[in-house]
């Protein structure tokens, strides 16, 4: 047995140490004693740090290749009207470590190459449908600018400065900002609290809206710094929540959420594999239901996940309870559109078609009864 400990310079690599010295010496500046227990029960359990990391390797970077990033846009977007969906919101991600590399290999596309490839693409479709005769399938997809929330102030500030050079050249084409990434691991919103409060400034003054759309309380955390970021999207004004799996811990700030019609993106799926939950029927989304909280379902990562389109997500909110039945489902399929980015004239028109296409849907299931 080893009495010296680790981070000291007579410490013998690769020998046993006592736990309780190692508890008591534990630096400082990792926490101390309830740093050390931490770590502890980290490296004994499988966390959805574990699983998202594992998962999210080669396929994060194959599709930052221009000939590939345009066929993957393509296949996106048409399994998305495969699966009956009209209009879409992504979420891209922008940093100098997430640049697509040009077809010839010699360099990084710039962002505003990335968005006319990304715009071609969606034009593309829409140009097939129509040809077909499906046009009402698919009324087209915006981009939600998505910054990595790991990164430092500075480099905060150029994303955001660079999202309101793109909102201004593709206004119909941006849809607002997010921050993504694993929250757990990463800053809370409030450490880019000046920041975004000096993006909406100028954003205002330049006459360009570009709504928050914050990854928030996708967490455990129960009264922590990461879970305080529901408290904080709230108080930055955003529009719409993504996950919000930790809202229902927090009543008052599900009755905020309605009377400002903030809207959640409950992704259960994404929530059950990432170990959030371990089943349907302990998902958070029957309480943000039953308390007034809107709420659009959303596949997140279906890719890596291979629960494409959102049908798989409906089931799974389907059986999550038993009083939710097809007029359930019919309201969430609904509302997706309902607090979208779409302006008033086009929401009108996706709203107008999704009625129609309801219509049908009901129809067929009478008359085949």
């Amino acid at each position: 047995m080893n009495n010296s400990f680790p981070t000291s310079t007579d410490y013998v690599p690769n020998s046993w140490v006592s736990a309780q010295r190692f508890r008591e010496g534990f630096p400082s500046e990792l926490g101390g004693k309830d740093g050390f227990d931490k770590w502890i029960i980290s490296a004994m359990t499988i966390s959805a740090d574990d699983t998202y990391v594992k998962y999210n390797t080669t396929a994060k970077g194959l599709t930052r290749y221009e000939p590939i990033y345009r066929r993957y846009t393509d296949q996106l977007l048409v399994s998305q009207v495969e699966d009956g969906i009209s209009y879409v919101e992504i979420r891209l991600g922008y940093s100098p470590a997430r640049t697509v590399i040009s077809e010839d290999g010699t360099r990084n596309l710039t962002n505003s190459e990335v968005l006319d490839i990304t715009q071609a693409v969606i034009d593309g479709v829409k140009s097939r449908l129509q040809e077909q005769g499906r046009g009402n399938e698919f009324i087209g997809a915006r981009i939600i600018y998505s910054a990595t929330r790991s990164i430092s102030v500075p480099e905060m500030v150029k994303q955001l400065d660079d999202c309101l050079e793109l909102k201004s050249k593709y206004p119909e084409l941006i849809a607002g900002f997010d921050m993504a990434g694993q929250e757990d691991p990463g800053h809370p919103l409030m450490f880019f609290a000046e920041a975004l409060l000096d993006f909406r400034s100028k954003a205002e003054k330049r006459g360009l809206d570009i709504p928050f759309m914050f990854h928030a309380g996708e967490t455990l955390d129960d009264g922590g710094e990461v879970d305080s970021n529901l408290y904080d999207a709230y108080l930055l004004g955003a529009k719409r929540i993504g996950h919000g799996f930790s809202l229902g811990k927090h009543p008052l700030l599900m009755q905020k959420y309605r009377e400002n019609g903030i809207a959640v993106e409950v992704c259960p799926i994404s929530n059950e594999l990432l170990r959030l939950t371990r089943s349907a029927n302990t998902h958070i989304l029957p309480i943000l239901l039953n308390n007034g909280v809107p709420v659009a379902l959303s596949s997140d990562d279906p890719a890596v996940f291979q629960n494409p389109g959102l049908s798989f997500d409906f089931y799974q909110a389907m059986v999550a309870s038993n009083i939710t039945n097809i007029l359930s489902l019919g309201k969430l399929a609904r509302q997706s559109v309902e607090y979208s980015s779409l302006n008033k004239t086009a929401k009108d028109v996706a709203l107008g078609l999704w009625d129609a296409r309801w219509t049908e849907f009901i129809d067929e299931i009478v008359a085949s009864n």
